[in-house]
């Protein structure tokens, strides 16, 4: 070994406070961090990295490299694509490092450096360059090894630290984060152990509830490993920043943190705050009456904070909106946001609307000015997601005395409630009025054909006027003029002829149950509701489906059958809303999978004659209801509830075409955009004509005349789009306090879910959870399909499941209604279903209660 005195040069390792978020590539993200928090001047305690070279030194001295490779090609396992790490070639790999040698310069450095920071007891800690990152903290996956006591135990722990980069863990986890650099290197914190009297760790926002105002203490006696690990239940204490502390659960007799310790922590979490900038997850102890950090990281989990315009609105409340309105939790991407942003400020005021992780949300804060309303919200929740309604409410109500405070004089609103008013929004009231009573006073059949009728010539217009789009600015202007009439002015313009049908059952309901005990043949009049675009496209499915298997042919794209389908829906597609989500007429795979399903168990026959047979049945019970009326002596009755019914399924069908007709607008949009990515992509500023709707209207326009590239912006936000997608739960309610509301409090019985119901009948059944309608190929005949949100895209799967249970939806949503058409069984509104209930669990679903009973 070289003495410590003659050691003059680093190549493999560096002292802790050398070291700062610059070096992250080559000391990893604990390294990095704690590097920067002895510069904070915050307690640390010394330590030394071994730097990435020392782990690639290893590796190389031993070839362990060519040696991974050789295992990986003899399992014939690409390790990076097969979903999980393999356990044997993880154990194998281990041993390869175990077995390794130490070469003597690697040596030198480490013990010269063991013994610069007196050769204590030690903790041996892997720091992966992907590590403590704000998008991926990492925690937990590699393996970390306390009470080294000497030389030999320290290079042995090295050695398995180094090893752990390979443990299925650490695979699984890289995977799921799409970090699938197949030759990450290690760094190694080698750090003097402190032998703690009490640890835990201090968030400097709260991690449950996402407010930034608030701090969250774990605190138990002893190290703080065993917490970490989940072997002790740790003392909870939020405090607020303002060092106001309170102690929110005491779990143990004497509580390990007093009122001092408390307010250190907050200091000490402050200081970090401020110095990363972030919200910062830190790991400390307590020793010989001295508090030191141990790690720091920033909290991956929160949602991004939502701030007011004015600095002086303590607190605002904001609902996710195309979670409410399109029962939507998915982003948008960056491009489908921009005109989602450019529509809703032609309706709303502009400091209403916020956006944060691709979803868009509008300040909901005036309601609290409406108190005499709010039992009526309560009876009347959100048509598309009741569930947010409930939580808005709760949140108003448990805020009522801070809102109050900060409320401006009501006169202060005229002019927002003024700038609402904007012409054409008026010019659209003023003209809404005809259609209404258009639909009130001609037969079904002239509404159903001038619904139609008026959303095509809408749509025509548009695309003439499209045709005469030259520059790309014109191609702009006309997307951001007209978004508020795809979204908004169209579809209602088609709504308002069927408006009057929205109520007729209800009115049927109320008025057949004061003469009728029975009212169950009611439930039959919502099944097969004829002129439902959303139904009839999937009868042409099965139709095609039948044809093509009497004929012997395999359903490819360029069937006619099937080029007619794309033709009249071929602009749909999932998250059809978003200009930035390719149609079917692009990528037909998922109508083309859908026929070889029905092919393949030949349900069609079946399920056209069912639709069929619930036709006449629903026709038959408004027959039979109308009798019973009128054997029960209420004549007068049983003429307005035949009114009222025939009315409701001539004409509520018709509710399902102002999304169809939308959806032309927006895949209009689609087509424009990629006129203009075509351009960029030949200018070359873009590498693919696609990558124009991963970034947004200002990367186009600024800097056009220099042409300046945007081949980072697009994958850089497109893989942001990416996460976002596989956000496990979306808020449906935040506050500008960064508080997030997920859902109302569950109320759990043994082997009890509750939801609401929306299609009744009862359904046992196997449960098939899936993310996306592509997945449908999973589904087996008669299985209970559970989602988080169903919109038009899945129901053609509908014609293959015995019952639908969904986390967000009403029993106005998409569907919801179709659901009922159909004579599905299904449930909505039920909170963490998709991870609740487990793939192929049995069990019961009542779709008139709401009940979920678990059979398995």
């Amino acid at each position: 070994m070289v003495e410590s005195s003659k050691m003059k040069n680093f190549n493999y390792t560096e002292l802790l406070q050398k070291v700062s978020q610059r070096d992250l590539s080559r000391v990893g993200g604990k390294a990095a961090h704690l590097g920067e928090m002895i510069r904070a001047g915050l307690p640390v305690p010394e330590g030394f990295v071994l730097c990435t070279d020392s782990y690639r030194r290893f590796t190389s001295f031993n070839k362990i490299d060519a040696k991974i490779e050789e295992l990986v090609k003899k399992h014939g396992n690409d390790i990076f694509k097969a979903g999980k790490g393999s356990k044997v070639l993880s154990d194998r790999i281990k041993t390869l490092f175990e077995e390794g040698e130490l070469p003597e310069d690697l040596i030198d450095e480490i013990n010269w450096q063991y013994e610069k920071i007196g050769s204590p007891e030690v903790v041996v800690r892997s720091s992966a360059t992907q590590e403590d990152s704000p998008t991926a903290s990492c925690a937990g996956q590699y393996d970390s090894f306390l009470n080294v006591k000497d030389v030999e135990q320290l290079h042995k722990y090295i050695k398995q630290c180094w090893a752990s980069l390979w443990n299925t863990r650490a695979l699984s986890y890289r995977l799921t984060q799409k970090i699938d650099d197949p030759g990450p290197a290690h760094a190694v914190v080698v750090q003097k152990l402190i032998q703690a009297e009490k640890s835990g760790i201090l968030f400097t926002a709260n991690p449950i509830n996402n407010r930034r105002d608030q701090m969250l203490i774990n605190s138990s006696w002893g190290l703080g490993e065993a917490q970490v690990s989940g072997d002790v239940t740790p003392e909870q204490i939020i405090v607020r920043k303002h060092n106001e502390a309170g102690l929110q659960t005491e779990l143990q007799e004497i509580s390990s943190l007093d009122q001092r310790d408390v307010l250190e922590l907050v200091e000490l979490g402050t200081k970090a705050e401020a110095h990363f900038t972030l919200p910062q997850d830190i790991e400390w102890a307590y020793s010989d009456s001295q508090f030191s950090l141990v790690q720091s990281r920033p909290i991956t989990t929160l949602f991004p904070k939502l701030k007011p315009e004015n600095s002086d609105e303590k607190l605002r409340v904001y609902i996710n909106f195309l979670l409410v309105d399109k029962v939507m939790p998915e982003p948008l991407t960056p491009i489908g946001e921009d005109i989602w942003k450019k529509f809703l400020e032609k309706i709303l005021p502009s400091k209403w609307i916020k956006s944060a992780a691709g979803r868009l949300f509008v300040d909901a804060t005036e309601l609290s000015r409406m108190e005499r309303w709010w039992d009526k919200l309560r009876d009347n929740p959100s048509s598309m997601d009741p569930l947010t309604t409930i939580i808005l409410l709760e949140v108003l109500e448990r805020n009522k005395t801070e809102l109050k405070q900060q409320r401006k004089p009501l006169i202060t609103l005229i002019p927002t409630i003024f700038g609402m008013l904007n012409l054409p929004l008026v010019k659209f009231l003023l003209t809404s009025m005809p259609k209404t009573l258009y639909g009130l006073f001609f037969s079904p059949e002239k509404v159903v054909k001038k619904a139609a009728k008026c959303g095509e010539n809408e749509i025509k217009s548009l695309k003439e006027k499209a045709q005469k789009l030259h520059t790309r600015e014109e191609k702009i202007e006309f997307i951001e003029k007209n978004a508020p009439t795809v979204y908004y002015f169209l579809p209602l313009k088609v709504l308002y002829y069927v408006v009057s049908s929205i109520t007729c059952l209800d009115k049927a309901k109320k008025i057949v149950s004061t003469h009728l005990k029975d009212t169950s043949k009611l439930n039959k009049i919502e099944k097969s509701l004829p002129h439902n675009i959303t139904t009839e496209m999937g009868m042409q499915l099965l139709r095609i489906a039948r044809n093509l298997d009497r004929n012997g042919e395999q359903p490819t794209p360029e069937h006619p059958e099937i080029q007619d389908f794309l033709n009249t829906y071929g602009h749909r597609a999932y998250l059809e809303v978003d200009p930035g989500v390719p149609r079917w007429k692009e990528k037909p795979e998922y109508v083309i999978n859908l026929l070889n399903s029905y092919i393949s168990n030949k349900s069609y026959d079946e399920r056209i004659k069912k639709f069929s047979q619930d036709k006449e049945e629903a026709e038959q019970a408004i027959l039979e209801i109308t009798l019973e009326l009128k054997e029960k002596g209420a004549r007068r009755d049983a003429g307005k509830v035949e009114k009222l019914l025939n009315k409701y399924r001539n004409l509520f069908g018709v509710r399902e075409l102002p999304k169809h007709i939308m959806v032309k607008g927006v895949n209009l949009f689609r087509d424009i955009l990629l006129e203009i990515g075509e351009e960029l992509a030949a200018e070359g500023r873009l590498d693919s004509k696609q990558d124009v709707f991963f970034v947004r209207f200002q990367d186009i326009t600024s800097g056009s005349d220099q042409g300046a590239p945007l081949q980072k912006q697009a994958p850089r936000n497109q893989s942001l789009y990416q996460k976002e997608l596989k956000r496990s739960s979306v808020p449906r309610v935040v506050t500008s306090a960064g508080e997030t509301l997920f859902s109302p409090a569950v109320r759990n019985r043994d082997n009890i879910l509750e939801g609401i119901p929306v299609s009744p009948g009862l359904q046992e059944g196997r449960v098939r959870i899936l993310e996306y309608p592509e997945e449908g190929n999973k589904l087996k005949k008669d299985d209970i399909l559970v989602t988080k949100a169903a919109n038009p895209a899945w129901t053609p799967l509908f014609l293959e499941i015995g019952g639908l249970i969904t986390e967000m939806g009403s029993p106005l949503s998409h569907g919801s209604v179709v659901a009922r058409e159909y004579g599905v069984p299904a449930v909505t509104g039920l909170q963490e279903a998709t991870t609740r209930l487990k793939d192929g669990q049995l069990i019961r679903l009542n779709g008139e209660t709401g009940v979920v009973e678990l059979l398995d």
